[in-house]
């Protein structure tokens, strides 16, 4: 016994077996792993949110629709799906379109509007103030018969006429794309 004691304290000496961690070295490692999860939590708190989940990309931007270019990107899903407010903000407007779409515009605390399309159901009212990840309608096809999809645009500089392509924006907030 006194023989592997002997070896077991070469190898230690050698550096050839891990020491035992030091009491310090495991608290600094809990207070690193502590201030990652705080940094991670305020990454999540400055991005946005997903407008939908279990979804798969549909009609993108750009795409022709006759007399004028598709301004959005379809994100197609199932009847009843939640439908998310990217950011905080104040609902700008709920209506039905004239071809009976359920639309909701979000004006976000950053400044850029969100359009959303085609719910079957809208669950917040005009002006109202909403937190990023609330849920605000549930996605349909009200408008789009048979298509079952969230239409999704994004007004950056807060104006309808200067929609820009959102995948950049979906692929940042959203983990499935």
């Amino acid at each position: 016994m006194p023989r592997f004691i002997a070896i077991v304290c070469a190898f230690l000496i050698l550096g050839l077996l891990p020491a035992a961690p030091s009491v310090a070295s495991a608290s600094t490692n809990g207070s690193a792993a502590t201030q990652a999860r705080a940094q991670e939590a305020k990454k999540n708190r400055k991005g946005k949110a997903c407008p939908t989940k279990n979804f798969w990309l549909g009609a993108g931007w750009g795409v022709d629709r006759g007399s004028r270019s598709h301004k959005g990107v379809d994100l197609g899903g199932k009847r009843g799906t939640p439908i998310f407010a990217v950011e905080a903000g104040r609902i700008n407007r709920t209506k039905r379109q004239s071809n009976g779409a359920l639309q909701i515009v979000l004006r976000g605390k950053s400044g850029s509007m969100f359009y959303y399309g085609h719910m079957d159901k809208v669950l917040i009212k005009n002006g109202q103030r909403v937190k990023k990840g609330q849920v605000i309608g549930k996605m349909g096809d009200s408008g789009s018969r048979g298509q079952v999809h969230l239409h999704f645009e994004y007004w950056k500089s807060g104006r309808e006429s200067d929609a820009i392509n959102p995948i950049k924006f979906l692929k940042r907030a959203c983990k499935s794309i």
